[in-house]
């Protein structure tokens, strides 16, 4: 969500290549969890979208701190460029990230 995805279809393209069942599992338990609502969409009845409830975006200080574990563990991070910004000033990030999140958040 943070990349801007909200669909299921955009998951599923996301280059961590997660199986349909394990995307469709993971969905409906972060949206039972509370983390996750699903809507209809108003452009098309027959697509769902995702978004954040105040308890999932309440989840992002948890995910920065994993981020930057990544991007120092993993010279291959696909978000290495966010892992040093992070590295410089994480509250700065998580203030930014949380401003984008609050004007999706359900």
């Amino acid at each position: 969500m943070l990349r801007g995805k909200v669909s299921y279809s955009e998951f599923l393209g996301s280059e961590e290549k997660i199986a349909t069942n394990i995307l469709a599992n993971r969905l409906g338990v972060l949206e039972k969890e509370n983390i996750l609502v699903k809507e209809t969409s108003p452009a098309n009845k027959s697509k769902f979208l995702y978004s954040l409830t105040q308890k999932g975006a309440d989840l992002l200080p948890i995910v920065i701190e994993i981020m930057d574990w990544g991007a120092k563990y993993n010279a291959n991070s696909p978000r290495r460029e966010l892992g040093k910004k992070i590295q410089q000033n994480k509250a700065d990030v998580i203030r930014e990230l949380r401003e984008e999140l609050k004007k999706k958040v359900k």
